[in-house]
């Protein structure tokens, strides 16, 4: 375990001291915990937040072509998708 020398102002060492006095722990412990605290939350929002921007990519890649490709209201059948003709030839 390593030992860690803080500054702080007065009126933070002030409050420090009585949120540690009663959570019942050391400033030590108390300041430790709050360390620990801190980055849980801090790698939790990181992992949250690149699961939220893959699942925000895969909605845009389901979510399918913003063109309508129908023609009224049917579907081209595989024939007319891949027609190779002439343009004249194109209805």
């Amino acid at each position: 375990m390593r030992n860690v020398t803080i500054s702080m102002d007065d009126e933070l060492y002030r409050k420090t001291r009585i949120e540690a006095a009663k959570a019942g722990k050391s400033m030590s412990r108390f300041l430790a915990e709050a360390a620990k605290a801190k980055i849980a939350v801090d790698e939790r929002t990181a992992v949250e937040s690149k699961r939220n921007s893959q699942l925000e990519a895969l909605e845009r890649i389901f979510s399918g072509p913003e063109w309508d490709v129908s023609e009224n209201g049917r579907m081209p059948t595989a024939e007319e998708r891949n027609f190779r003709g002439r343009q004249s030839d194109i209805r």
